[in-house]
């Protein structure tokens, strides 16, 4: 069953109507289930700092409606980091975007998107848990930078309020002779 303000009429054409007009009796009806991206926030910000590692873990909290009936119509996830110290060699390239989710689709961070409920109708929140961090190790003396901006986008030609939405963060991580310097670390959201 369709509810009304998701579904499409459509009419076909009728080879032996005038012109093409339509054809009362050919008349359809076409639903959607589809996905709107309402909200993207970034919380839960902790400090990673034991023997192995320096850092900060987060989550990116998505809330995601579904409306309509029938063939169900999924929001996109596109996950852009931009570096000046690469993790992912030879596919990511210093202080360029690349999105994440492209390049490492099998990613355990990511599969929690993969693997979402998508209800149809409803409402679900997805929680991407991401631990960014530099390996501790004598000798290594490094400040990262690393950009993240999330984007989720809604079904392409639904009835979403929004078309997509983002969240942005900047993590800072200095490192000297493999302890960290929190003085000159930081994560930041706008």
């Amino acid at each position: 069953m369709c509810v009304p303000t998701s579904c499409d009429r459509s009419t076909s054409r009728s080879s032996g109507a005038p012109g093409g007009t339509a054809s009362p009796t050919a008349t359809s009806t076409r639903c959607n289930c589809d996905c709107c991206v309402t909200s993207i926030t970034i919380q839960n910000i902790n400090r990673i700092n034991n023997a192995t590692h320096m850092g900060h873990s987060f989550d990116a909290v998505i809330a995601l409606s579904y409306t309509g009936a029938g063939a169900k119509r999924s929001c996109l996830l596109e996950w852009w980091e931009k570096t000046n110290v690469p993790y992912f060699p030879p596919a990511q390239t210093a202080n360029t975007w690349h999105d994440m989710f492209a390049l490492i689709p099998t990613s355990p961070t990511l599969q929690p998107w993969v693997n979402r409920a998508e209800p149809c109708p409803g409402n679900t929140t997805v929680t991407i848990n991401d631990p960014p961090s530099l390996g501790r190790r004598p000798g290594r003396t490094v400040t990262r930078t690393l950009k993240f901006r999330i984007v989720v986008k809604s079904a392409a030609g639904g009835a979403c309020a929004n078309v997509s939405l983002s969240a942005t963060a900047t993590q800072v991580l200095a490192m000297v002779n493999g302890a960290p310097v929190w003085s000159s670390s930081s994560y930041t959201t706008p």
